[in-house]
């Protein structure tokens, strides 16, 4: 078997990214803001690298598809971490962003991800994000970056860490971006999963 495609310097910044995943997971949940902040800015500046080298090296169907499930762990690890996030200013069981927020997203992303793998299975074909993803995953990390520079100037703040705070606010953009591109995803790809 040859590994040489697995192992294209797009390719490795995009496991890069996945191995970062769990530190931050790790910082953040041990209310280490600052590095926790780092890793996600490091592992968001992978997702720009590896997009740019990608294009001049040439993109591979593994390499579109395996960018595309790291950006989801990663945001999805975000996500739960501002779901499990306690503070003295919130009551027990009232998080940084409800529950139904991270299931809407996390479900967008299952659903696309299943529709992906069913096209490859059935045609032998990625089909890569286009713009509306891209705007997607784009407004996720933006977000998701700018409330954890909240968290690291104003984690005891009660007038950033509240149930209905900025972080909270700020999380419709990505929200509506992520609802309304899957539906532009399978409406756009409707003939690619029909039988």
């Amino acid at each position: 078997m040859n590994f040489h495609p697995f192992l294209r310097l797009a390719n490795l910044l995009t496991f890069s990214r996945l191995l970062l995943t769990l530190p931050f997971f790790f910082f953040f949940r041990a209310k280490l803001m600052l590095p926790a902040a780092i890793i996600f800015g490091l592992a968001a500046l992978t997702d720009y690298l590896d997009g740019i080298i990608a294009r001049k090296q040439g993109v591979t169907s593994f390499g579109s598809f395996m960018d595309s499930i790291v950006d989801k762990i990663l945001v999805g690890t975000a996500l739960i971490s501002f779901y499990l996030f306690q503070s003295e200013h919130l009551d027990d069981g009232v998080s940084l962003i409800p529950i139904w927020m991270v299931l809407v997203i996390l479900g967008r992303e299952v659903i696309v991800t299943a529709l992906r793998i069913l096209c490859v299975a059935k045609h032998g074909e990625v089909i890569s994000a286009n713009r509306w993803g891209k705007y997607k995953t784009t407004s996720q990390v933006i977000v998701i970056t700018i409330s954890l520079v909240l968290l690291v100037f104003f984690e005891n703040s009660q007038y950033v860490v509240q149930p209905h705070g900025p972080i909270y606010f700020m999380m419709y953009l990505p929200l509506v971006l992520t609802v309304a591109s899957g539906l532009e995803f399978v409406y756009g790809n409707r003939k690619a999963f029909s039988v």
